[in-house]
């Protein structure tokens, strides 16, 4: 375990129980409805955190599709305001990871990031890449709360992880 572990993790998450906590990148929750949230930890991107975050993404997808194909796909909102840059190489593997899945595993995304032009840029990179790949539409902002609230994401169970 590591700084990443710490409490509090700022609202809400500080009221959510850890399903997971993963070295090197941050938490990790799984919710209804069919949404996937995460809140790195990192400063600074890099290739591990990104390999990291989209196993789990894999992993979610691999285990809980039907479920969120109702949905019209899976949810994610990632909380990346302790995230002031990125690696290259980290960018062009979280591309890559986006486009090699099937598309319509998506139905949206909401970056939470520091506002500033070269996350605002990422993030906009990325929205092409659902437009033209994936699906669904990312969207960016300053406050997870209210992506929360705007999405009416519930707040996890413990235990809700994978089955």
């Amino acid at each position: 375990m590591g700084p990443w572990t710490s409490r509090p993790r700022g609202l809400p998450f500080d009221q959510w129980p850890v399903q997971r906590s993963v070295p090197g990148l941050g938490y990790v929750w799984y919710t209804q409805p069919a949404t996937l949230v995460n809140q790195v930890h990192l400063g600074r991107a890099g290739l591990d955190g990104v390999q990291r975050l989209h196993d789990l993404i894999d992993e979610v997808i691999a285990r809980r599709a039907d479920e969120f194909r109702p949905h019209g796909g899976l949810l994610m909102i990632h909380d990346w305001r302790l995230v002031s840059g990125y690696e290259s190489d980290a960018r062009k593997e979280y591309l890559e990871r986006m486009r090699s899945r099937e598309p319509g595993y998506l139905r949206g995304a909401v970056a939470i990031v520091r506002d500033t032009p070269l996350l605002r840029m990422a993030v906009q990179t990325a929205n092409m890449v659902m437009a033209f790949r994936t699906g669904g539409t990312l969207e960016m902002g300053l406050d997870p709360v209210s992506a929360l609230v705007r999405h009416r994401v519930e707040t996890p169970q413990e235990t809700a992880w994978l089955p």
